[in-house]
């Protein structure tokens, strides 16, 4: 079972169904604990509002369409949303702008009837501009939960396998498939909550951020449970150096890292030294889950 001593990703190897439950419940009160750092405008209001909209109305809006897509508008909220929920960078936001209706709903189209490919999924949403592997697992994760979680800092760095300085669609694709993994595990222990990568993601990051900026949300965790807490005893064992490992490593620097907008032009064309995606199916591998994506950081 985890303590309320352990690191995150700690808590993903150790803990019972009813500690990810109680952790998955005190969400909005983690929220509530970022949100409070703000001080730009808005402050901690205008992040607690734009997470309600991108867990509640964005994913009602993208599915009361007869073909599930998102707008320009709402591809232009999702990176607000983004940038106050993480490290903010206003370039990108201009540069999202660039992109056209028609675009948007086009490619975001595409996206969702190449799930349950994810690869294929990311490398259609990333034709957009301004719009990286994170970005397009936002998306992904807000229209269809039960298949992909969003490329959060907080998760990656606390998820045993995955290496959060390298923001490739190989990484993410390792990270979804641990989050799911995760959930399948938990299902089969406890069908009274009904766990998908998403979720699994949303508890990380409150038991990340929780774990920084207000302990006192882990006071109350639930004690040990008689039930097992890993797949598998060789699991247990393996992920440990890695979580000694990795407890050690801070978030990354975000401006230390390739970024999209950081090869784009004042006209907001992407020059020739940009990063290159899976922009077409042939780029994709020839695996249809995808797991040859290129290897070129981008985080957007």
């Amino acid at each position: 079972m985890a303590s309320i001593n352990d690191t995150t990703l700690e808590f993903f190897t150790k803990a019972t169904p009813a500690q990810w439950s109680y952790i998955f419940n005190k969400y909005k009160d983690a929220l509530k604990a970022k949100a409070a750092k703000r001080t730009k405008k808005g402050g901690p209001e205008e992040l607690i509002r734009m997470d309600s909209w991108y867990l509640e109305e964005f994913p009602k809006l993208i599915h009361s369409r007869k073909e599930p897509h998102i707008t320009h508008e709402e591809l232009v909220q999702l990176t607000k949303w983004k940038l106050m929920r993480e490290k903010f960078r206003p370039n990108l936001i201009d540069l999202v702008r660039i992109n056209t209706e028609k675009a948007v709903i086009t490619h975001s189209k595409k996206a969702f009837k190449r799930l349950p490919n994810l690869s294929g999924a990311i490398a259609m949403l990333t034709c957009l501009k301004g719009v990286g592997p994170a970005s397009a697992s936002a998306i992904l994760a807000a229209a269809y939960p039960e298949q992909a979680p969003f490329m959060a800092d907080e998760c990656m760095l606390s998820t045993p396998g995955v290496e959060t300085m390298d923001y490739t669609v190989a990484e993410y694709l390792n990270y979804a498939m641990e989050l799911k993994k995760k959930a399948e595990h938990l299902n089969s222990l406890d069908s009274s909550q009904e766990w998908n990568p998403h979720k699994i993601e949303l508890a990380l990051w409150a038991h990340f951020v929780a774990g920084s900026l207000d302990q006192s949300l882990l006071s109350d965790l639930p004690p040990a449970e008689d039930l097992p807490q890993n797949n598998n005893d060789d699991q247990e064992a393996s992920d440990q150096p890695k979580a000694e490992e990795k407890a050690k490593r801070p978030l990354p620097d975000e401006d230390s890292v390739d970024t999209l907008d950081s090869f784009v032009s004042s006209s907001g064309e992407a020059s020739n030294d940009a990063p290159e995606f899976a922009y077409s199916d042939k780029n994709k591998g020839s695996k249809d889950n995808g797991l040859e994506p290129p290897a070129k950081k981008c985080r957007v």
